[in-house]
């Protein structure tokens, strides 16, 4: 079996068995909408500064919604010990890491999609009216946060903490995602001087394709632990 067929048949059964629980994309639903809801109805303030705080809640949200979704994207596996079944399929490791992370890169989007709408009716800003220019902040962005995310869940995957210690670890890898998209989402709502959203999106790239090669190099390892 190709490297791509497994990632595709891994990933389709990553999907099915979301599609059958909804535990993931539930709880990160659930906790987007809280959190944008009381945000926006607590903070009283004129619309000129709604729309200059809305592009750092609305990324800092996201993130804490990513760990919420990593924290489950190996629940199957820890029941009745299928990770060791899925230790010793016949599969690369990192074909594993890929499933993982795109998997998650899913989630994380579809609750992306429609927090983005809510954020921007809560504070009233604009952000929908940009998405041509900020869907590829959003997909760097978010494609940054699941290959870290990844990488996170599989060295806590034994530890008897690991819920408390997930957004320790993934906070701090991640802050310059964060500040990198907030800072290009508050540029293309004009609340933070021009524009400069190729700049943003080279800086995500380069980033993200530094990760993913060594969330490759290092997944193995982790897994074997």
């Amino acid at each position: 079996m190709s490297f791509a067929k497994q990632v595709w048949a891994l990933f389709k059964k990553d999907l099915r068995l979301e599609w059958r629980s909804r535990e993931m994309v539930t709880t990160m639903f659930f906790f987007t909408f809280l959190s944008l809801t009381v945000f926006g109805l607590s903070l009283q303030a004129s619309p000129s500064v709604q729309r200059q705080v809305v592009s750092g809640l609305l990324w800092a949200t996201l993130a804490f919604a990513g760990t919420l979704g990593m924290g489950r994207i190996y629940s199957a596996e820890q029941e009745d010990g299928a990770l060791n079944g899925l230790r010793m399929a016949p599969v690369a490791y990192e074909a594993i890491f890929v499933s993982k992370h795109l998997s998650l890169f899913l989630f994380m989007l579809s609750c992306a999609l429609w927090s983005v709408p809510l954020a921007a009716f809560m504070f009233q800003a604009d952000i929908t009216m940009l998405w041509p220019d900020f869907l590829p902040v959003l997909f760097l962005g978010l494609w940054g946060f699941s290959i870290i995310g990844t990488l996170m869940a599989t060295l806590l995957l034994h530890s008897r903490f690991r819920e408390a210690l997930l957004p320790l670890l993934f906070l701090p890898l991640v802050l310059p995602i964060l500040i990198s998209g907030a800072r290009a989402t508050a540029e293309l709502l004009g609340v933070a001087g021009l524009p400069q959203t190729s700049f943003w999106v080279r800086g995500f790239l380069i980033f993200d394709l530094l990760f993913f090669v060594l969330g490759l190099w290092l997944y193995t390892p982790q897994l074997e632990q």
